[in-house]
């Protein structure tokens, strides 16, 4: 007679509750192991921003920090995006993966663009021109008087613009509180 049946029914229920709790906590461990294994660390400035805007300053000095994002992606340095001027496309508060070039592929093409002599980044659409950058936004709202909210931005050669380089991809980074990154392995406790 196999064990199980020699126990009370009262024994036999209290087998069952346990046996079904730890087929619960086994698959929750499962899923935590394989959203840890989905999870792709990314590097991102943390002084640094992009500016879908005005401009924002930049350095070449760049201390970083980890953030997270499910989609694995050939990049150089992660730089946050402040501002609206690149939505429907870009919005704020979103990572943006620059692969580093000194031009782009492209008249047009999305790339964060460093205005040395002003200490302002962009994240534009960028066409080279004979005498300098043509900064384009993809916002097309206009103010109350009729106006382009982001109108395009020209930096002259004399003012030493540089590319940093093309935007490869864009995301929201994933939020992971620390009681989720203990369970992952990703905090470390003193």
């Amino acid at each position: 007679m196999p064990i199980y049946q020699k126990f009370s029914d009262d024994n036999k229920q209290q087998t069952i509750n346990y046996a079904e709790d730890k087929l619960k906590r086994q698959k929750e461990q499962e899923n935590i192991i394989n959203f840890r294994n989905s999870l792709i660390p990314y590097k991102q400035a943390t002084e640094q921003a992009l500016s879908a805007g005005l401009g924002e300053g930049y350095t070449d000095n760049i201390e970083t920090c980890t953030v997270y994002w499910d989609k694995q992606v050939n990049y150089d340095i992660g730089i946050p995006i402040k501002g609206d001027s690149m939505e429907p496309e870009f919005h704020y508060g979103q990572t943006a993966l620059i692969k580093y070039q000194s031009s782009p592929d492209y008249d047009g093409q999305v790339c964060a663009v460093d205005n040395v002599s002003m200490g302002n980044a962009f994240i534009k659409c960028v066409t080279v021109e004979e005498d300098g950058l043509l900064l384009q936004s993809l916002n097309i709202e206009e103010d109350q008087n009729g106006e382009r909210k982001f109108p395009d931005i020209k930096l002259y050669w004399d003012d030493n613009p540089r590319i940093i380089g093309k935007v490869v991809a864009v995301f929201t980074p994933i939020e992971i509180n620390n009681i989720f990154k203990k369970k992952l392995g990703l905090l470390r406790v003193p």
